[in-house]
């Protein structure tokens, strides 16, 4: 196991990264301390190293907006396969899930495995796992690249467990987990993570309590008004939306946006049994996302956070399923060498965010209505579209390949307000515009889109 080989944190990692040969820090004296009492905290030394790298690095890659990026996988307690009643539906998943992970782990991504009861009864029944060390949640547990939590759609006839009875389950499999993550609608749900402020007794384990540090998901009753946003804060209420995403300093749990996850979700749609995206449209959505990022003007509190969504359930529907992931993180990590995309578990999200801001008025979210624009199609051979003059003083033109025609032109400044708007035009006057930089989306006859960035002088 990997546990045997914890050691006791030594803080000369922290001193030797952070600090001067001089005695002087990089960083304040008291967000150094944090860190050392972060990483004190932590139970495998493994992932103490995996935390200070990632803090080291979020610090020092400069010109770059980093994105936080993780994998999140669900399974739910609808899925087709009965992992706890049958043994043969259990051994088609869990082959699966031990290559997801072995592949995650060989190219050092972060991901977050989020399970229902009736995958962990599973795992108990199947694997013993109340005595077994080596059973798939407590070895994956163990590795500095993966975190185990709950997920989970209370019901008390068809589901008779809350998150506090998820924790107690996760228990006796020998799971600690790392960050206590509640998956939890922003309002208006049965199970809401403001019957969380305070530790919750168990609906079934009567005498467990609970209480979680992080809240995730901010989905909403039939996703019919998700929430996507990046960053990281203490929500004030439930009441409304906008109280969701004001940041209360006094709050008890930490709010850690998805970013644009519902455009980079790597599944297949239940209705029409299609793939969603194909791994190079999951690639190239999430490198548009993160380009656009770096359009955005930089302030002192940037924390945008992303993941990409995989579901059990698709797991053996779709051929070499763990490969897939493989070609994605491959493909992402030009980024990663870049310092534009840095991994990291929901834990370290929120032990990187803590780390570097001490003053409890901080926080950081931003919609992603913002970036809206870096998922779009490209349209193909983009170089031979051209427009000029690029910087402008006044008008600019567009030359378009033959038999291409231009459907409707969009113009957003960098914070992602769409600011014009128009049909069916060869050329546009900016001198309306104030000076800048501006982003241009344009649509041609065919249905796709093309963006570029313009400047104003």
């Amino acid at each position: 196991m990997l546990s045997a080989y914890v050691k006791p944190f030594d803080n000369s990692v922290v001193k030797a990264l952070f600090i001067r040969q001089d005695g002087s820090s990089f960083l304040k004296k008291n967000t150094i301390n944090s860190i050392i009492m972060k990483c004190n905290d932590m139970v495998d030394s493994f992932k103490v190293i995996s935390f200070v790298v990632g803090l080291f690095f979020s610090v020092f890659v400069e010109a770059q907006t980093p994105v936080y990026f993780n994998i999140v996988s669900h399974n739910e307690i609808t899925d087709a396969l009965k992992y706890e009643s049958s043994s043969v539906d259990y051994n088609t998943i869990r082959p699966i899930v031990k290559e997801v992970c072995d592949t995650i782990i060989a190219k050092h991504a972060k991901y977050n495995m989020q399970l229902d009861a009736n995958f962990i009864k599973a795992v108990l029944k199947w694997e013993n796992a109340a005595t077994n060390p080596n059973d798939i949640l407590e070895w994956a547990n163990n590795s500095p690249y993966i975190d185990i939590d709950g997920h989970n759609h209370f019901d008390k006839r068809v589901n008779p467990y809350n998150y506090s009875d998820l924790a107690k389950l996760l228990d006796s499999c020998g799971v600690t987990m790392t960050r206590k993550v509640l998956g939890s609608n922003w309002a208006k749900s049965t199970e809401i993570w403001t019957q969380y402020q305070t530790p919750k007794a168990g609906f079934t384990f009567k005498n467990f309590y609970w209480q979680p540090e992080i809240i995730w998901g901010m989905a909403s009753p039939g996703h019919v008004n998700d929430l996507n946003v990046f960053g990281i804060w203490k929500p004030t209420s439930s009441n409304s939306l906008e109280l969701f995403l004001q940041h209360n300093p006094d709050g008890v749990l930490t709010a850690i946006g998805g970013g644009c996850n519902g455009d980079i979700s790597y599944t297949i749609n239940f209705r029409t049994g299609q793939l969603v995206r194909t791994t190079d449209e999951v690639i190239a959505n999430i490198k548009s996302i993160v380009d656009y990022i770096q359009t955005l003007p930089s302030g002192p509190n940037d924390f945008y956070t992303m993941n990409m969504l995989i579901n059990f359930r698709d797991m053996p529907k779709i051929p070499h399923f763990a490969d897939s992931i493989g070609v994605i993180i491959d493909g992402l990590q030009d980024y990663v060498d870049q310092g534009k995309i840095i991994w990291a578990t929901l834990a370290e999200k929120y032990d990187l965010w803590y780390a570097q801001h001490t003053d409890p008025e901080d926080y950081f979210n931003y919609d992603c209505e913002g970036v809206t624009l870096g998922v779009d199609e490209t349209i193909p051979n983009e170089e031979s579209i051209a427009i000029y003059p690029n910087p402008t003083t006044d008008e600019i033109h567009f030359s378009l390949p033959q038999n291409t025609t231009i459907r409707g032109v969009e113009i957003f400044n960098l914070l992602g307000e769409k600011i014009y708007s128009q049909n069916h035009l060869h050329s546009l006057s900016l001198s309306g515009f104030e000076n800048g930089i501006y982003l241009i989306k344009i649509e041609n006859d065919k249905g796709s889109n093309l963006i570029k960035k313009i400047i104003k002088e």
